[in-house]
């Protein structure tokens, strides 16, 4: 996550920087006064972006220099199918109706040239099925991956995969068999999700899900890859990042705000931190405020020339990975 809700003006002009697209222009009715926020990640393999919106919006523009795969994992397109390409330096326009999160994948300069040809691409059936299935499985899969190396090494191994269905009409998709979840591992990790004032107890849990401790540690090791406490205390970092992305002018501290969570250790919490989103709270802060100063730039300018990150170098907001 790279901002929570912000005002219109906000939204756009942070998608422009974020996602490297100077000239995308969206219009929604006069009733939206603010949008969720947008996650991004990038890596050398390729940029990952997820953005929402509220109510029926219309998005145009022009693409930038790399192609773009757009694919409606929640909500749905008007005249459009739900997963498409758009080549580089492409028009599109398109028109979401209702609440909907569009999936955005930007391919890297190494890979352009698979996409340049007049070839057609997600024509068929079977080629956006493999597509949907792949992103709905990392989407999944996304929800528990453990910290930040993992996250981007899951992603890489996803963006090879999508990039080799796109090129290669025979490709086959390769995915894990899924498991399904216990209802007691998901009531388990529901709980913990959803309360954030409740302070860790083994035996506590066991008794609201009605499981023994040693059969809660190690289904939860199985099935979502993390211990009970690993997930309880990547909770706390997970609220503690929405809280600084949050945070506008004279906030309080990096260290009142951890407190608040229940993060007490805090001479611990910069590696904590930095080890869950790759970065350290005060790089969080630093780069939240460096995007509102891009975005409104971005806002002010008419032809972006030179003004936006190209796909894979991030920009103040963001970084790029290897």
């Amino acid at each position: 996550m790279r901002f929570t809700r912000s005002s219109p003006g906000q939204w756009l002009g942070s998608v422009k920087v974020l996602l490297g697209l100077p000239d995308i222009e969206f219009s929604f009715p006069p009733s939206v006064k603010s949008f969720p926020g947008m996650s991004v990640l990038y890596t050398a393999s390729g940029n990952l972006g997820q953005i929402v919106v509220d109510g029926p919006t219309g998005v145009a523009g022009r693409n930038a220099g790399q192609p773009v795969l757009i694919w409606v994992c929640t909500g749905r397109i008007q005249f459009k199918n739900d997963v498409f390409l758009v080549r580089a330096d492409e028009p599109f326009n398109l028109v979401t109706d209702g609440h909907s999160v569009l999936t955005i994948v930007q391919f890297p300069e190494s890979d352009a040239a698979r996409f340049s040809s007049d070839r057609s691409f997600l024509e068929s059936d079977r080629q956006r099925q493999q597509v949907r299935s792949l992103l709905e499985d990392y989407n999944l899969r996304s929800r528990y991956f453990p910290d930040y190396e993992s996250a981007v090494r899951e992603t890489r191994h996803m963006l090879t995969q999508l990039t080799a269905c796109l090129s290669e009409p025979t490709f086959q998709i390769n995915l894990p068999r899924r498991r399904i979840i216990d209802p007691k591992i998901e009531q388990a990790v529901q709980f913990i999700a959803n309360n954030p004032g409740w302070e860790f107890n083994l035996e506590d849990l066991t008794r609201i899900v009605h499981s023994s401790e040693r059969t809660l540690y190690y289904q939860m090791k199985r099935y979502i890859g993390m211990t009970p406490y690993r997930y309880y205390q990547r909770c706390k970092l997970l609220r503690l990042r929405m809280a600084l992305l949050a945070c506008e002018g004279d906030s309080p501290s990096i260290s009142w705000h951890a407190l608040e969570h229940g993060l007490n250790h805090l001479g611990r919490l910069p590696a904590l931190y930095a080890s869950q989103f790759g970065e350290k709270p005060s790089e969080t802060l630093a780069k939240r405020k460096a995007l509102l100063v891009a975005s409104e730039r971005a806002l002010s300018l008419k032809d972006g020339s030179g003004a936006y990150p190209r796909v894979g170098e991030g920009c103040a907001a963001g970084r790029r990975t290897s």
